[in-house]
């Protein structure tokens, strides 16, 4: 708001410097005499007013005195207006100060005449301009702020003219760095509304994710001027791995260690989970570290390998920006066993003599405790721990393991244990190949035995006691009703072919466990239709083979039923002739 003032001189006013004088002396009559003791224009006190004029009257006289004044404008199309006006009345001696105000709602900007007089006239005059609203920007400040999260520039922006404003402030950012702000750089608008005279603080948001780190020029604009200033972006933590090293080569059991130096490469402090992450579970690991500015923290992580068979795993330790890896070879021994050795017939009374050979297949070395075992409850797994070795072989090294059955240890099982048809192997951690042997006792002669030696002979036929003896060291009365069945039909079918003896010819039963390791009840429980028809035939088929006779075969095959009726093996016949077969075959079963 700009002022100009014009005094003038009424009713024996006197002018004085550029106020109006306290030399004004009014006599209305009756003894009352008023001066004006000056005049002068005073900030507007209330937001509703332009611009106000204060003077001071002063009752001098004996008596009351009353007087009318008024605030007259006149625009620049010479329109004059009273904005204030009042009558005052004084008691003798009273001095009053008086404030005429100019309200805005009357008045726009622009430039106006204005007087303020009585009623004998004008008591001083002069020119006001009123500006519009005009925003200014006061003050602009940036803190710091880390790449990805918003950035704030404050700014306080004024209104400096003579009315209540909305105006648009500007937040523009030198993206590409050459010198100039660009309207396609605006970052950000706000619009305040202000009073004459008011001020505020805008916040603009800065998103900073498209934002490389560095520092960054900005300018605050408002139409009556700006502010400008630097935001500065920084590289958020950023935690990177290097001079990793991490296990390659392990031997099973070994234990994988990593140890990584982790470095901050961000221009902030920051937290980070590190990750151990590998072919198991047990390779899951984290840490929690917290790191400033280019610092260096070293982190180290183990895991077993036990779990992890021979071969290649990946493993690597990780960061959310960075990770080394490698491929780790997991070495380990492997026993295998072959050339069982063993007889096939042993006294009860002698040693028992067996041997294996052991191979490392591996590609570590191993050192590991070789056992010989045998079946001894007859579930043809055998259990029982006769014997042991170590052994220590390098990969693709080999040695023969040796082991006996001493007569005259017993403290483990005894004669009549061992009496019979047992399973027996060469077990490592890795592998195990196993046997049959029987064990029986062997008499001087006579009496339906199957000699007096192992070597002997076996008898063109053989009891079923001699049968049940000598394939499981009991009479034929003590075996169970199933298994009696079975040695029924062995001792009606001999001879046995070719040079089989009683010990080596194996029951439907036998075969399906030790032969295909088919798991099947036992004795009384044993279901041979319950097996697989493939199987069935299979078995059928390497039973009747141990034969020289079909006399007493209790079960015929689906080629001997095709024989019999046919002429022709099964699977040459067509559909209808193959299901009478089968239906043949099952009616062994009812």
């Amino acid at each position: 708001m700009e002022i100009a003032w014009t005094h003038a001189a009424v009713l024996g006013l006197v002018l004085v410097g550029g106020a109006v004088g306290a030399s004004s002396v009014v006599n209305p009559g009756g003894g009352a005499s008023v001066a004006v003791e000056g005049a002068e224009t005073v900030d507007p006190d209330a937001d509703g007013v332009a611009f106000a004029v204060r003077t001071t009257l002063n009752n001098g006289g004996a008596a009351n005195a009353t007087r009318s004044l008024a605030l007259v404008v006149e625009d620049e199309a010479g329109t004059a207006v009273t904005v204030d006006e009042r009558t005052v009345r004084l008691s003798p001696g009273e001095s009053r100060s008086l404030t005429f105000s100019a309200p805005r709602e009357a008045l726009s900007a622009g430039r106006y005449n204005y007087t303020l007089s009585d009623d004998g006239g004008a008591l001083t005059a002069g020119t006001v301009a009123l500006d519009p609203s005009e925003f200014v920007v006061a003050e602009a400040g940036a803190e710091p702020v880390v790449r990805g999260d918003p950035g704030t520039v404050a700014a306080t922006v004024r209104n400096r003219g003579d009315f209540r404003g909305l105006r648009g402030v500007d937040l523009r950012l030198d993206r590409d760095g050459d010198g100039a702000f660009e309207a396609d750089e605006t970052v950000a608008t706000e619009s305040p509304s202000l009073r004459a005279g008011e001020g505020t603080t805008l916040r603009f948001r800065v998103e900073t994710d498209g934002l490389d780190p560095g520092t960054y020029a900005y300018r605050v604009e408002a139409a009556g001027g700006a502010r400008e200033g630097t935001l500065v972006v920084h590289r958020p933590a950023s935690v990177r791995v290097g001079n990793a090293t991490l296990t390659g080569d392990a031997v099973r059991g070994d234990r994988f260690e990593a140890v990584v130096n982790l470095t901050n490469v961000g221009d902030v402090s920051g937290t980070e989970t590190v990750r151990l992450e590998g072919p198991t579970e047990a390779f899951d690991r984290n840490r929690t570290v917290t790191l400033d500015a280019n610092e260096t923290a070293t982190v180290e992580f183990a895991a077993p390998t036990e779990a992890l068979a021979r071969g290649n795993y990946s493993a690597a330790v990780t960061t959310a920006n960075d990770s080394a890896s490698t491929t780790l070879r997991v070495r380990e021994g492997h026993l295998a066993v072959d050339r069982l050795e063993g007889p096939r017939s042993a006294d009860v009374d002698g040693d028992g003599e067996f041997a294996a050979r052991v191979w490392n297949t591996g590609d570590a070395a191993a050192n590991e405790t070789v056992e010989h075992r045998i079946d001894l409850d007859g579930d043809d797994d055998p259990e029982t721990v006769t014997a042991n070795a170590t052994v220590d072989l390098g990969p693709g090294e080999r040695t023969t393991v040796e082991f006996t059955v001493a007569a005259d240890d017993r403290d483990r099982f005894s004669d009549r244990d061992l009496l019979g048809t047992h399973v027996y192997g060469v077990y490592t951690p890795d592998a195990n190949a196993t046997g049959v042997v029987v064990f029986r006792e062997y008499h001087s002669g006579g009496g339906g035995s199957s000699g007096s030696d192992p070597a002997d002979d076996e008898p063109e036929t053989v009891s079923k006691d001699v049968i049940t003896q000598e394939k499981y060291g009991l009479d034929y009365e003590a075996v169970s009703g199933e298994t009696r069945a079975q040695v029924d039909e062995l001792h009606q079918r001999q001879p046995f072919a070719g040079d089989l003896v009683v010990t080596e010819v194996l029951t439907r039963e036998e075969i399906a466990r030790q032969e295909y390791g088919l798991d099947v009840k036992r004795n009384d429980d044993f279901e041979f239709a319950s097996i697989e028809m493939e199987y069935q035939q299979k078995i059928e088929a390497d039973f009747d083979a141990q034969f020289e006779s079909d006399e007493g075969d209790r079960i015929e095959s689906w080629d001997e039923l095709a024989r019999e009726q046919f002429d022709s093996e099964y699977e040459a016949l067509d559909e209808s002739q193959q299901a009478t077969i089968r239906d043949q075959y099952d009616d062994q079963f009812e």
